[in-house]
């Protein structure tokens, strides 16, 4: 809803959008949320809030390892929608720390694949288990049924984005 008294902003107003349409108060919050600056917060808090820290790309790619098993640089890089170079410098570093180990692949000699070490399973569960531990802070404020809501509002907000941001869309009313 837009008239002279209240214009149309992508500013959450201090009334608390009593004025406006649920698809702008939606819209009005997710900026009010402040989601980059928030999500990075909780990053730091996560990656760099205790004794053992590391870098965001790094644990990324720690992750996906971790998630995927043992793969090539250039299945890791696909998962992660980045670059094969990205992935070999990120996996560099974590193999000097000694938190992966890089082997030729049984099938194909040619192929080397990735792996997280004993060491790199510990050091990936400490920012897991952290993570886990301030996510189940962050969420005690629901209810079971409520957070059963919120993640399958957040999964299609999600899809949602995705689907409206890849190259491909294409708004209904242009088709």
């Amino acid at each position: 809803m837009t008239d002279e008294a209240h214009p149309r902003t992508l500013s959450f107003p201090a009334d608390g959008g009593a004025h406006w349409d649920v698809d702008a108060k939606l819209a009005g919050l997710w900026r009010a949320a402040r989601l980059g600056p928030t999500v990075e917060r909780l990053r730091r808090h996560i990656l760099q809030g205790g004794e053992q820290t590391i870098e965001p790309g790094q644990f990324r790619t720690l992750d996906a390892i971790a998630a995927h098993g043992p793969c090539p640089v250039r299945e890791l890089a696909t998962v992660m929608d980045v670059e094969p170079s990205t992935v070999t410098r990120a996996t560099g570093r974590l193999e000097a720390n000694g938190w992966i180990a890089k082997h030729r692949g049984q099938q194909d000699q040619r192929e080397v694949l990735i792996e997280l070490t004993d060491a790199g399973s510990e050091f990936h569960r400490t920012f897991v288990d952290r993570a886990y531990d301030t996510y189940q802070e962050i969420f005690q404020i629901f209810t079971d049924d409520e957070r059963v809501l919120l993640a399958d509002l957040l999964e299609r907000m999600l899809k949602s984005t995705e689907h409206t941001l890849s190259p491909a869309y294409v708004p209904e009313q242009e088709l």
